[in-house]
């Protein structure tokens, strides 16, 4: 398995619409997706910033504060790597269009994942 970036960063907040303002406000990221309780913003250069808020479904899977993903080329292989080390995953493989994604927590106790998709070619779901 090759780690080749770090492409999203995800944090679950009760100040759901104060962390998507400061994203787009002061950050200055521009929303690629939206709807209830989620947001999904891009930097120029691809990469995401995911907030979900109490309502969204995905909300309790982020509770150690901001989680990021690792991009790899094949989930399932890179899955089945880290399982061979031991690693346990708190999710099955989840999937939007073109990006899959899945959940592991490391040894520190904090929420990690891995991904696949075209994050940094300007790649839509």
């Amino acid at each position: 398995m090759k780690i080749k970036g770090i492409v999203w960063v995800g944090t679950a907040t009760d100040k759901y619409d104060e962390m998507v303002g400061f994203f787009k406000d002061t950050l200055g990221l521009s929303t690629f997706h939206e709807r209830d309780s989620l947001s999904i913003l891009r930097l120029e250069s691809g990469e995401w910033v995911e907030v979900f808020g109490p309502g969204d479904p995905h909300f309790k899977e982020f509770d150690t504060g901001p989680v990021v993903e690792f991009l790899v080329d094949d989930l399932e292989e890179s899955r089945a790597e880290l399982e061979g080390k031991g690693v346990e995953f708190l999710t099955e493989n989840h999937g939007w269009g073109d990006y899959r994604w899945t959940h592991f927590r490391g040894p520190d106790g904090n929420v990690y994942g891995i991904t696949t998709g075209p994050y940094t070619d300007g790649g839509g779901a």
